[in-house]
């Protein structure tokens, strides 16, 4: 279950189900990543609360997937960043699906807008903690952070389709209303998980578009403000 916590009064959101590892997602009152504007000291703020400086990537909304090591802060041309114990970093987000996997000391946080999600980088991602660190399945636990909703996320036909044949399961998570098209991109993700054999997961319920207003939405704020998943192993 998602819960609210503060760093310095500022609101950060975090998930019970990941306790025994360091992670928030920041929101509006805390802001580490503008196109435009400098965010240094909210970027400050976080690095204190840390205890050591971060790391984060460049996206290109692919599915490659980069180690982490202390010794570099910026990961070119991946969307997905490996967390090995001793490690810190954030991942940028405006709408799309934010997911973080952990098991036995290891970290992942990839990053999936519906390109990522067509190409599958939740499986990806999975398989690249069984192969590379003899990760059991019944042990990944995924947190799928706030993005934008499916009643909010509507798609032309031609990426409605290729999402909908990354899963064998489409009850709830595809929308088809009066000629328009909607997705799910959290539950998209979440069943990839399922079929890859991981069932230990926790949906964030905040949508980046409607409700609280928590976070930031690229598609209908046309903002240059990102919220960011935080990590440290």
């Amino acid at each position: 279950m998602f819960y609210i916590d503060y760093i310095d009064d500022k609101r950060v959101l975090k998930s019970d189900l990941l306790n025994d590892v360091e992670h928030f997602f920041t929101t509006r009152d805390l802001c580490i990543f503008s196109k435009k504007e400098d965010m240094s000291y909210n970027k400050m703020i976080v690095e204190k609360y840390i205890g050591q400086k971060l790391a984060t990537n460049k996206p290109i909304h692919g599915v490659n997937i980069k180690k982490v090591n202390n010794r570099e802060f910026i990961y070119e041309d991946c969307d997905g960043l490996i967390f090995e114990r001793g490690t810190a970093g954030f991942m940028n987000f405006a709408d799309c699906v934010p997911l973080f996997f952990y098991c036995d000391g290891v970290a992942m946080v990839s990053h999936a807008g519906w390109r990522g999600s067509a190409r599958e980088i939740a499986r990806i991602s999975v398989n690249k903690l069984i192969e590379h660190y003899n990760c059991n399945r019944n042990n990944i636990k995924v947190v799928i952070g706030p993005a934008i909703c499916k009643n909010c996320y509507e798609v032309g036909e031609d990426v409605f389709y290729k999402l909908y044949n990354t899963v064998k399961k489409h009850d709830d998570i595809f929308i088809k209303n009066n000629g328009k098209f909607y997705v799910d991109l959290k539950g998209i993700n979440k069943q990839q998980l399922l079929e890859e054999g991981v069932e230990n997961i926790d949906v964030c319920p905040y949508c980046t578009n409607c409700g609280e207003k928590m976070f930031y939405s690229y598609r209908y704020e046309n903002t240059d403000y990102r919220h960011s998943l935080v990590v440290k192993v």
